[in-house]
C-alpha cells in the first residue's frame, strides 16, 4: 500500500481544483476524501473489502490537479494508483491490455469500433468505443496555418541541432497526420530528428497502477535516450510529456536525472516564434482545450493565440475533459458529467483545438453535433 507523502493541513487548494469534485458536488470523491482512505487503509487493510477499495479507486480521474497544488506533497494520484495495484479488478486487466498492446490493438481496435452502431454499443464500454472509434476516424482537420519559415528566421538557436522526437501512441498508430506535420514543422525549424524506437510513456499504466509494466517502458525509453547521446527530447502531446517528466527516480544519478528533465521540451516552444500565415478558411470562433497535465504557461494555447487572434475566442482552464483513464471504464456516468462542464466552457465554438492526445479522443468522441475537435498540429500545412 502506498503511504501518505504529507500531512493534510486542510487548506483546501486540492478541493478547489478538483474537476470531478465540481462536477459532482461530492466531497466524498474529492482528493482529501481519497488521501484520508488511504491513510486509514494503511494502518489496517482489513478495514474494507477488497472489491470495494477497488471500486473506490476506480473514482479517481488521474488529471494530477491536486498534486500540483498541494504544499504538503500528498500525491492524490499516486496513491490511488497504489490501491489499484493493490486491488486489480477486470477494468484495470483490460486497460493494461490496451496500453501494453497498442501496436497491434489501436490501428484494428480504432476501425472495429467504428462499425459498431452507437444502439449496440455496451452500457458500461460504450464511451470508451466511441473514443476508440474516434481516433483514427476520417482525415482530420483541414491544415490552414502556413508556417512562414526562412533560413534566417531562427539564426543559430535550432538550426542543426541534433534532437529526438517522441511521437506517442496516437500520432504513431492512427494519427500518422500529426507526426507529419511535427516533422515538417521541425524540418523547417533546421532541427536534426533524430530516429528513437520509443514506446509509450508509461503515463496511463502508472496512474491505473501497473507500476511494474509502466517502469519497464520507461526503461526502455531512458535508454533509447542514452544511446542516442542525450540530446533534447521533442514532444507535442502535454500527457505524453508529463509521463517522461515523471522518469525522475529510476535515475541512479541526481545528476543525470537533471539532464533528463531538462532535455524535455515542446514543439509548440521551438516553434514559438514561427510567423503563420492563414492560408484557407477559418472558422470564425475557436476554442482552445486546457490539458490538466498542461502545468504553468500552455505553450500550446500561447502559440494558437499568436496564430490565430482574434479567432481564438474561448479556453478551458479547470474543465477537465473527463477522459479519466480506467475512471472512464468503471465510472462512465461520472467522467461524462466533467465532461458536460467542459463543453459548457467551450459552448459556441465550431472548432475546439488542444495539445492533448487523450483530451483529443475523448472530445471528439462527446463534441456536439457540427462541432469539429483536433490536435492543433492538424491546423498546420505540411511543407
Amino acid at each position: 500500500m502506498v503511504g501518505v507523502a504529507g500531512e493534510c493541513i486542510l487548506c483546501g487548494k486540492c478541493l478547489e481544483v478538483c474537476p470531478l469534485l465540481a462536477a459532482t458536488g461530492r466531497e466524498e470523491l474529492g482528493p482529501r476524501a481519497k488521501a484520508d482512505l488511504c491513510a486509514l487503509l494503511a494502518g489496517d487493510e482489513s478495514l474494507l473489502a477488497s472489491a470495494d477499495v477497488a471500486r473506490l479507486a476506480g473514482l479517481c480521474l488521474g488529471c494530477g490537479r491536486c498534486a500540483t497544488v498541494c504544499s504538503q506533497g500528498v500525491d492524490v494520484p499516486g496513491l490511488v494508483a497504489g490501491l489499484r495495484a493493490a486491488h486489480p479488478d477486470f477494468k484495470g486487466w483490460l486497460w493494461k491490455t490496451w496500453l501494453t498492446h497498442a501496436k497491434t490493438l489501436w490501428p484494428a481496435g480504432s476501425a472495429a469500433a467504428r462499425l459498431v452502431p452507437e444502439s449496440l454499443r455496451p452500457d458500461r464500454f460504450g464511451p470508451l468505443l466511441k473514443m476508440l472509434a474516434g481516433l483514427g476516424a476520417g482525415p482530420g482537420l483541414t491544415p490552414t496555418l502556413a508556417p512562414f519559415l526562412t533560413p534566417t528566421s531562427f539564426p543559430g538557436t535550432h538550426r542543426g541541432e541534433r534532437m529526438l522526437l517522441f511521437a506517442g501512441c496516437t500520432a504513431t498508430l492512427v494519427r500518422q497526420q500529426w507526426l507529419a506535420a511535427a516533422r515538417s514543422l521541425l524540418d523547417g525549424l533546421g532541427v536534426d530528428i533524430q530516429s528513437g524506437d520509443f514506446r509509450c510513456c508509461g503515463g496511463g499504466l502508472k496512474t491505473a497502477g501497473f507500476v511494474d509494466e509502466a517502469r519497464a517502458m520507461a526503461l526502455h525509453n531512458i535508454a533509447v535516450w542514452r544511446g542516442a547521446g542525450r540530446p533534447k527530447v521533442v514532444t507535442f502531446c502535454v500527457s505524453c510529456l508529463s509521463g517522461l517528466r515523471g522518469y525522475d527516480a529510476l535515475f541512479g544519478d541526481p545528476a543525470e536525472a537533471e539532464v533528463w528533465r531538462n532535455s524535455m521540451t515542446t514543439l509548440s516552444i521551438l516553434a514559438k516564434d514561427t510567423d503563420f500565415v492563414i492560408s484557407g478558411a477559418v472558422p470564425a470562433q475557436i476554442a482552445y482545450h486546457r490539458p490538466c497535465h498542461a502545468h504553468g504557461a500552455d505553450s500550446d494555447f500561447l502559440l494558437l493565440k499568436a496564430a490565430l487572434g482574434d479567432r481564438l475566442v474561448a479556453s478551458t482552464d479547470r474543465q477537465c475533459c473527463g477522459f479519466g483513464g480506467v475512471m472512464s471504464l468503471g465510472a462512465p456516468e461520472l467522467a461524462d458529467r466533467v465532461n458536460a462542464r467542459c463543453w459548457d466552457q467551450l459552448a459556441g465554438a465550431e472548432l475546439v483545438l488542444t495539445g492533448c492526445s487523450a483530451c483529443v479522443a475523448r472530445l471528439a468522441a462527446t463534441a456536439p453535433q457540427g462541432v469539429a475537435v483536433g490536435h492543433w498540429l492538424e491546423t498546420v500545412e505540411i511543407t
